[in-house]
């Protein structure tokens, strides 16, 4: 009996240590200058992240991030005001949200109305979903892939967007300091069906200079993963 409380009482010790070491650890990460989240409230995070994402611009801070109502307003060099909400992790390591930057610049171009001639002119069917600031296409049995792509060069050519920079990584698995924004309306998915199963092909405005035979092939890829 005395042996076994002796153990437990390393065991508890070790817990008690390694708690200390992981506690010592992040003391010393939060102070760390070589942390770029170190020192930086959720303003001043939210505006590296948009100067990450959108590198051609620089923004400030209009209205302050209000943790209860999710969100805080910004603008950029010209005026141009926007909302930042949906933050998910806003701690030593990481930190991540979703901006209204793109889309506002696409709702002053009418991109939505856009879209929907498009899609019209092609016989395809617009998927607009607001609350999740999701836009998609979908189309018809007798579309072709040929039909489909040029849709899509056409969309993605039909306004004027800044250089926008996606995060490559959106989860916080890594083990880096990782922080982004993801922009919305950032995306276009573009659903592929075949013999009652589908798969969505995302495209965004980085992929404004390819050629409609590099967007076919993309297409095609996605048809087949879904055939196989």
């Amino acid at each position: 009996m005395k042996k076994m409380g002796t153990i437990l009482m390393i065991l508890l010790l070790c817990t008690a240590f390694s708690g200390c070491s992981e506690i010592g650890k992040l003391v010393r990460d939060v102070n760390n200058p070589d942390n770029p989240l170190s020192g930086k409230n959720t303003d001043e995070r939210i505006i590296m992240c948009l100067q990450q994402a959108y590198p051609e611009h620089t923004f400030n801070i209009v209205t302050p991030f209000d943790e209860g109502e999710d969100c805080g307003v910004y603008s950029d060099e010209n005026g141009v005001k926007f909302s930042v909400s949906n933050i998910i992790y806003n701690n030593t390591y990481h930190f991540g949200c979703c901006d209204d930057y793109l889309k506002t610049l696409l709702e002053e171009q009418g991109y939505i109305e856009r879209i929907a001639e498009i899609a019209e002119k092609y016989h395809l069917r617009l998927r607009y979903d607001d609350e999740n600031e999701t836009v998609g296409l979908e189309t018809d049995e007798e579309n072709t892939i040929s039909e489909y792509a040029a849709a899509l060069s056409e969309i993605l050519n039909s306004v004027n967007v800044p250089k926008v920079k996606l995060p490559e990584e959106q989860g916080f698995s890594t083990g880096e300091v990782n922080y982004y924004t993801r922009p919305n309306w950032g995306m276009l998915l573009c659903r592929c069906e075949a013999d009652n199963n589908a798969s969505n092909e995302i495209f965004s405005f980085d992929d404004v200079n390819l050629t409609q035979q590099e967007i076919e092939q993309r297409l095609d890829t996605c048809y087949k993963r879904i055939q196989e």
